[in-house]
């Protein structure tokens, strides 16, 4: 029998979550579901865990590539693998509520959706957030809100701000899988390269619908490649961020977006030298901040911007990168924005 929804699992050094993980999905109120678990050739016992639970489970499959090939090698190869009418993934540091892919599955079917996406818990070492959509449940979007509204939504807000868009996050959308077709992830993007995928996808979908209810546990924790330098940072940015530009060249309120998007990530960029792990002492961070601030297509983001008309933290962060003040932004980074 056809699974309905087929879940695509990238595994690579997650062993102290991975159970967890494993256990949400095979409790899920949905049986119907296969589990393909791509494992990127991880160094920990990962590998083992999974060929464990294949064994008690045959809705697992397992794939085990010989070498590291990121992320969006992981994800292709379970698109390539996967049966069902639906296709969603899952992050294996994450788990998910028991109830999240009957309900984004009835709600795709009850409203005729090529698409259907939840709300997100952000779950820390001592808190939990439940991230809202600001779309309520049932709100239907169909070709032309979806590019009038939903991808705006997905891009930025509509101003400069320390909030964040609509989650550009694979694991919140579950996709049917025709809509999806030959779209990929681009391999060579190995940071950010979500939101490019599901714009895409978008693009191709007859209609969308919002579930404003958390289903999905995203875990922060020490080694989050979100909280951690990526030596992928801003190459990835700019790859994600072009091509993202060039298909939807046609929409004027994207475009315009898309350059609050490129601010907030060039600030992104000079932090990331900061994070830990960074394998850059203080003086030669200053001097690849400086260098990137001083790109022509950075210092023409931040050309318009009037940082004075914005709350304190954030019209600073916006004056240092236009006035390119990169000592300044390392220190911050390194001692005070990040440390509270």
């Amino acid at each position: 029998m056809q699974p309905k929804v087929s879940v695509i699992i990238p595994v690579y050094n997650c062993e102290p979550f991975l159970r967890e993980c494993l256990d949400s999905l095979r409790a899920q109120t949905m049986r119907q579901i296969e589990m393909i678990c791509v494992c990127d050739a991880s160094p920990d016992n990962s590998l083992a865990i999974l060929r464990e639970y294949e064994a008690k489970d045959s809705r697992i499959r397992v794939i085990a590539f010989e070498e590291n090939r990121g992320v969006s090698a992981a994800r292709n190869a379970g698109l390539e693998a996967a049966s069902g009418e639906y296709v969603i993934f899952c992050d294996s540091d994450d788990w998910i509520e028991p109830g999240m892919y009957q309900r984004l599955y009835d709600m795709a079917k009850e409203h005729g959706a090529d698409i259907a996406f939840c709300r997100v818990f952000k779950d820390y070492a001592h808190k939990q957030e439940n991230v809202p959509l600001g779309f309520e449940t049932g709100t239907r979007f169909d070709r032309g809100s979806i590019r009038a509204a939903l991808i705006p939504a997905m891009l930025s807000k509509e101003n400069d701000s320390d909030e964040l868009p609509l989650s550009g996050y694979t694991p919140r959308n579950l996709f049917r899988r025709e809509v999806i077709g030959a779209h990929r992830f681009r391999e060579e993007i190995r940071y950010a390269e979500d939101l490019l995928f599901i714009v895409e996808c978008m693009l191709d979908a007859d209609a969308a619908v919002a579930v404003d209810e958390a289903y999905y546990h995203y875990r922060f924790h020490g080694q989050s490649v979100t909280k951690r330098y990526s030596a992928h940072v801003p190459a990835s940015h700019d790859l994600s961020n072009d091509a993202i530009a060039a298909l939807l060249r046609d929409n004027p309120e994207c475009q315009r977006r898309m350059t609050i998007r490129r601010r907030k990530m060039a600030v992104t960029a000079v932090r990331n030298l900061c994070y830990p792990g960074t394998p850059y002492g203080f003086f030669a961070r200053v001097r690849r901040a400086r260098a990137y601030m001083n790109r022509r297509d950075v210092r023409s983001w931040f050309a318009d911007v009037k940082p004075l008309s914005f709350p304190p933290k954030l019209a600073m962060r916006l004056f240092l990168m236009k006035y390119r003040m990169a000592l300044t932004m390392c220190f911050l980074f390194t001692c005070i924005f990040d440390r509270v």
